[in-house]
C-alpha cells in the first residue's frame, strides 16, 4: 500500500528537504532547545538520536510550540521488540556531547519542562520518565532525576537541577531523557495495545550563570501549530478548490501567543504565503504591533486576501508563514510558524496525527460499521480511500479483515451502499501516521455529499487513527449492526481520506464489473456456495480454484458437478476463489472472507 505520491515526490524535492547541520565535537553553552523549528526528528546538531517524535499534536497548552514526545512506540510507528505487560524501556532522547569543563562556581543548571499524557494515553503508576546524566571519564551513565506516572494527564511542569559534581563537569557530557512504558495485562484485550504512556518534553536549557528561582523565559511565543487555512477541512483536491474556495476559505489566519516574560512587550505580527510549487513571489502582510501584558495569551487574527491561481496546474502546495518581532534576546525559532497547505488529491478533516485508535468492541460490533461524511464541490472519479492504522503489539491486528464502504447520502445520515469491497485488512506503512493507500476495484463518480469507512467482521478494535485534534463528531457515524446509524460520541476525527481522479466517469452511482460466477455467504463458515453465471453455464472443463492469500492452491470444485467447497478445516482469514478456464478474463477472482 502506498501513501500520497504527489505529497512524497514533493518533500522529497532537494530544495525542500532539511538545512544540513553541522555536529561539533563539543556543544559550546547555551544548549538550548523548545522543538519549535524541528520536523518529526530531534535534530541531529543537538540530539543524538531519533527515538522521540517531535510533534505539536500531542501536548496540551505547551510553553512553546512544538514538544518532544516520548511513548511505546518506536520513531516509525512500530512497538519495541521488548513490549508487554511489565514496564520496559521505550525512548530515549539523548544529547550530543556538550563542553561543561567548567568550574561549579558558574553555577550551571539544567531545566525543562514535561507533560504527561496530554490529549493521549497518561502513564500508569508503574511507568516513569528518567533523566540520566554521562560521566566522560567512566564513560557511564547516571540516573538523576525520574517521575513516576500517576495514570492521569497533568499540566506542564518545569525541573531545575543544578550540576556541581566534578564527574560532569567534563567536556563530553551529555545528558538523556528515557521512559519506561507498559501494555495491558489483560489476555482478551490485546486490540488495546496501542500507543501508551506518553511524556511531552518542552523548552531544554543548559546554561551557567543561572539560580535555582530562575522560572522566568524572557520570551514571547507561538503556543500553538497553525491551522488550516480552510473551514471544514485540512486538505482538498485542488480542481474541487477552485469550486470551494468561495465558502471553504477561512476569513481569518489565527494564531496563538504567550508572552512568558514578566514585563509587557511590544510585540509585532506579520504574515508572508508563498506557492512552492511554481516559487510564486510572497504575499506579504506588513507587521502590525501591539501591546501584551505579562503573563497574557491572546489569539490574534490575520485578515489576508491571497489570490490563488487555478490556471493550469493540477496540484498545489502553499506555505503560510507568520512570524513574531520580537526583542534581540528572545529566542527565536519560536518567533516563526510554517504550515503548507496541500491542495492534492484528496479531502482530509484530520491533521495527520492520531492521538488515539478507534474502532468498534463488544458484544454486538461483528459486523459493525463505521462512517466519515464528505461533500464533493464538484463531480469526480473516487478512486482510492486512504486508511491511517495504528500498530498494536505483536502486530495482531493484521488478520482482522474488513469491508472498505463508501455510502450515498440520507438526510444527513449514510445511506445507501454504494461500495462494499471485501477483503481489506489492516496494513501499516513503516511510518509513523503514513497513511495505506486502498484502490477501489470499480470507481465511484461522486458529487455532493458521501460517506466512506469499513464494516468489521471482528467484535475488536481494527485500530484506526483518531485525531483528538479536530472534533467532527457531527461528522462520525456508527451503526452496531442495527440498522441505525448515531453519531459518534468522542471528540476527534476518524483518520480515512477520499482520493479522487481527475478522470470523470459517466454519472451513475455506482459501476460494478460482471463476474463470471457467484459465491456465498461471504464471509464465510464452513460452506461457500457456487454457481457459474447463466451466461457462462455452457463453458466446459471449468472449475473453482480455492487459493490463500500466498497463491497457494487449496482445493477446488467444478461448478458444473458441484456447488459448495467446505471450509471448516480453513483457518480465519482472506482467501480467493478462482475460476480457470481459458476464457476467463480479469473479472474471473472473488476475494472471500472465512470467519468461524
Amino acid at each position: 500500500m502506498q501513501g500520497n505520491a504527489v505529497a512524497e515526490e514533493y518533500y522529497s524535492k532537494p530544495q525542500h528537504s532539511k538545512k544540513s547541520e553541522v555536529i561539533a565535537d563539543t556543544i559550546e553553552l547555551p544548549f538550548i532547545d523548545d522543538f519549535s523549528d524541528s520536523d518529526v526528528a530531534p535534530k541531529s546538531s543537538l540530539w543524538s538520536d531519533n527515538f522521540a517524535f517531535v510533534n505539536s499534536s500531542y501536548p496540551v497548552f505547551p510553553p512553546t510550540v512544538g514538544v518532544a514526545t516520548l511513548d511505546a512506540l518506536n520513531f516509525d510507528g512500530s512497538h519495541y521488540p521488548n513490549a508487554g505487560s511489565k514496564p520496559y524501556q521505550a525512548d530515549f532522547l539523548s544529547s550530543q556531547p556538550i563542553n561543561l569543563n567548567l568550574p561549579a562556581s558558574d553555577s550551571i543548571y539544567l531545566s525543562f519542562y514535561f507533560q504527561p499524557g496530554g490529549l493521549a494515553e497518561p502513564p500508569e503508576t508503574s511507568d516513569s520518565l528518567i533523566l540520566d546524566f554521562y560521566s566522560p571519564d567512566s564513560l557511564t551513565w547516571i540516573k538523576k532525576w525520574s517521575m513516576p506516572g500517576n495514570g492521569s494527564s497533568a499540566a506542564f511542569k518545569r525541573v531545575m537541577i543544578k550540576i556541581e559534581d566534578s564527574v560532569f563537569l567534563k567536556k563530553g557530557f551529555r545528558f538523556r531523557f528515557r521512559n519506561y512504558a507498559s501494555q495491558l495485562a489483560i489476555p482478551d484485550q490485546f486490540d488495546k495495545r496501542a500507543n501508551v504512556d506518553l511524556w511531552h518534553i518542552d523548552y531544554v536549557q543548559l546554561d551557567k550563570n543561572r539560580f535555582a528561582a530562575d522560572t522566568v523565559l524572557r520570551d514571547v511565543a507561538f503556543i500553538e501549530p497553525l491551522k488550516s487555512i480552510l473551514k471544514d477541512y485540512t486538505a482538498l483536491p485542488w480542481p474541487h478548490f477552485e469550486a470551494a474556495k468561495n465558502t471553504q476559505r477561512a476569513p481569518y489566519i489565527s494564531v496563538l501567543i504567550q508572552n512568558h516574560d514578566s514585563i509587557s512587550r511590544n510585540l509585532g505580527k506579520s504574515l508572508e504565503i508563498k506557492d512552492l510549487l511554481r516559487s510564486n513571489p510572497l504575499y506579504k502582510l506588513t507587521p502590525l504591533y501591539n501591546i501584551i501584558a505579562s503573563g497574557d495569551t491572546i489569539t490574534y487574527k490575520y485578515a489576508y486576501n491571497y489570490p490563488f491561481d487555478f490556471a493550469t496546474v493540477k496540484a498545489e502546495a502553499f506555505e503560510i508563514k507568520t512570524i513574531l518581532h520580537t526583542e534581540p534576546f528572545d529566542y527565536k525559532p519560536n518567533d516563526t510558524l510554517r504550515r503548507v497547505q496541500k491542495f492534492y488529491d484528496y479531502y482530509a478533516l484530520d491533521d495527520g496525527t492520531a492521538e488515539a485508535s478507534y474502532g468498534l468492541r463488544g458484544s454486538g460490533t461483528k459486523d459493525a460499521s463505521c462512517a466519515l461524511k464528505f461533500n464533493a464541490f464538484t463531480g469526480d472519479s473516487l478512486r482510492a480511500i486512504d486508511l491511517y492504522f495504528v500498530q498494536v503489539v505483536d502486530s495482531m491486528n493484521l488478520d482482522d479483515y474488513f469491508y472498505l464502504n463508501v455510502w450515498t447520502d440520507n438526510a444527513g445520515k449514510p445511506g445507501e451502499k454504494i461500495v462494499n469491497q471485501i477483503g481489506s485488512h489492516p496494513e501499516y506503512t513503516g511510518k509513523l501516521n503514513k497513511f495505506a493507500r486502498y484502490y477501489l476495484e470499480t470507481p465511484v463518480y461522486i458529487n455532493g455529499p458521501f460517506y466512506i469507512g469499513f464494516t468489521q467482521t471482528v467484535d475488536k478494535l481494527i485500530n484506526l487513527g483518531f485525531d483528538l485534534n479536530t472534533p467532527n463528531q457531527s461528522k462520525n457515524f456508527y451503526n452496531s449492526n442495527n440498522g441505525l446509524w448515531t453519531n459518534s460520541s468522542l471528540p476527534g476525527t476518524t483518520m480515512m481520506h477520499p482520493v479522487f481522479s481527475q478522470s470523470v466517469l459517466t454519472n451513475a452511482s455506482t459501476l460494478k464489473a460482471e463476474k463470471m460466477f457467484n459465491v456465498w455467504p461471504n464471509p464465510a463458515d464452513d460452506i461457500i456456495h457456487i454457481s457459474l453465471k447463466e451466461s457462462y453455464t455452457q463453458m466446459s472443463g471449468v472449475k473453482v480454484e480455492l487459493i490463500d492469500i500466498s497463491g497457494r492452491l487449496i482445493q477446488f470444485v467444478n461448478p458444473e458437478k458441484e456447488s459448495e467447497i467446505y471450509t471448516g478445516s480453513l483457518q480465519n482469514g482472506m482467501y480467493f476463489l478462482r475460476l480457470n478456464n481459458s476464457v476467463a478474463g480479469s473479472n474471473n477472482t472473488i476475494k472471500i472472507i472465512i470467519n468461524h
